[in-house]
């Protein structure tokens, strides 16, 4: 019997996500998740509710396979690999992929996070990271980030590439709403200490933070490799945002699965030219919508018989 294919066009964001997937010409079948992992001084601030300067816990989980994604990914078969690009935390697995900068970022909130060497080192991890995964042998890659704080970061980073106000693109992460006021109180006291330029190296070096640093670095990778980017939420759309100021292409690569619950998301996006596919009303990271969203990719192929 053959398979019943006249309804498929009625399969709405499904049929939606085909469409990108098909400007691409991308089949989705051989896919795996990228997280890139740091450690964010600003996070001593007390806004997450994680403990400071401890992403190594979380990294961790995934290492021993318990953290939603990973469990994820083993369920459907497909590859996670974490790449240490700045956890405080020295953790030794053979599965943890070595590209330490340094062992986290300082608090942005008294100086500039990074150095401009320290950016350009984690940035120049996405090549080497890249060789190691063989990435090219990917139809598509999701990326995903872990680092405590790194919300923060990115909402500062987002607040001057838009030109909003803090208020406007800060939420409250892995905390709650109380936590808002006092971020954005912290980014504003940061750009007007420090007046950042609209430069990936100037921004990174300002607020981090790492992981953040290294997302840019490998979606630039992909985009020059032709190889299309499964987004994951806020922090790898500010870290897209970031590398089309350097190729213009990235909007095109990049998809996004689903408008996380910060507010800053729907404006990174606007501004990158993207529209999220569907709507799962997560508010989580790690990668985790970026699996869902190759899962679905591959099932849009699936059903299109691509």
């Amino acid at each position: 019997m053959e398979r019943q294919t006249e309804n498929v066009e009625h399969l709405g964001s499904i049929n939606q996500l085909q469409r990108y997937l098909r400007e691409l010409q991308c089949r989705a079948k051989n896919y795996a998740v990228i997280l890139y992992a740091g450690d964010n001084g600003v996070s001593w601030e007390g806004t997450s509710r994680y403990a400071p300067m401890h992403s190594g816990s979380i990294v961790s989980a995934h290492l021993e396979r318990l953290a939603p994604t990973a469990f994820f990914l083993d369920r459907i078969g497909r590859p996670e690999f974490i790449a240490d690009v700045g956890l405080y935390e020295h953790i030794d697995h053979p599965a943890l992929i070595d590209c330490k900068v340094t062992s986290g970022s300082r608090n942005f909130l008294y100086g500039d996070a990074l150095t401009p060497d320290q950016v350009e080192e984690a940035l120049a991890s996405a090549p080497k990271l890249w060789e190691h995964i063989d990435g090219s042998r990917f139809d598509i890659i999701g990326i995903g980030e872990i680092g405590i704080g790194d919300t923060l970061c990115a909402a500062a980073i987002a607040s001057v590439l838009t030109g909003n106000n803090p208020g406007y693109v800060t939420g409250c992460g892995s905390s709650d709403d109380k936590v808002i006021g006092q971020k954005i109180d912290i980014i504003d006291k940061a750009i007007a200490q420090r007046c950042p330029e609209i430069n990936i190296i100037d921004l990174l070096s300002r607020f981090g933070g790492l992981e953040i640093a290294g997302l840019t670095g490998f979606i630039l990778k992909a985009v020059d490799q032709g190889v299309p980017v499964m987004l994951d939420g806020y922090v790898t759309a500010v870290a897209a945002l970031l590398a089309s100021l350097k190729d213009k292409r990235v909007g095109r690569y990049v998809i996004a699965p689903s408008l996380a619950l910060e507010k800053g998301h729907q404006i990174v996006l606007n501004e990158l030219g993207v529209k999220p596919v569907f709507s799962f009303d997560f508010n989580y990271g790690e990668g985790l919508v970026a699996a869902i969203g190759l899962l679905m990719a591959e099932l849009s192929c699936a059903l299109y018989n691509n």
